[in-house]
């Protein structure tokens, strides 16, 4: 019950506390008990099997991630394995292939090339040489043919 304060004096009494008395501190074992092996400590048949059987399911569950692991490198080798197999059985086709075109623009190059030889003597042959001009140009068409001759012997 909450106490009440004195009118007559003026002024309240403090309130008080209960206070809970102190336990003694236990005493202390001074005996040690010798080393060595310890009483295991005994669970209930139940709860053995419990952790037994996460202990299981624990293995189970890391060997399936590593064979989830191992099917994958698997997968992965059999795709570039096939792609490879793919690759070598076409190789002979596409190199075949590559060949007929590189012969291709060769023959279209000689032509091209023919014909600007063609066009580009019939340009020179139409320039105006005049007169006193003349024997020198002749000299270095003979040069020019000699030289020729020169080269499509080397080759």
């Amino acid at each position: 019950m909450a106490e009440v304060a004195n009118t007559t004096e003026g002024t309240a009494k403090p309130k008080t506390r209960r206070v809970a008395p102190r336990r003694a501190a236990a005493p202390k074992a001074t005996a040690r008990k010798p080393a060595g092996r310890k009483p295991a400590g005994r669970k209930p048949a139940a709860a053995k099997a419990r952790a037994e059987s996460t202990v299981k399911k624990a293995t189970e569950t890391m060997k399936e991630a590593a064979y989830v692991q191992l099917g994958i490198y698997g997968r992965v080798y059999d795709h570039l394995n096939s792609r490879m197999a793919k690759a070598r059985k076409e190789a002979p086709k596409e190199w075949n292939q590559l060949v007929k075109r590189g012969e291709q623009v060769r023959r279209d190059l000689d032509k091209a090339q023919k014909d600007m030889s063609r066009d580009l003597r019939k340009r020179v042959n139409d320039i105006e040489i005049p007169a006193q001009l003349e024997d020198g140009v002749e000299k270095f068409r003979k040069a020019v043919r000699k030289l020729t001759n020169r080269v499509r012997k080397a080759a």
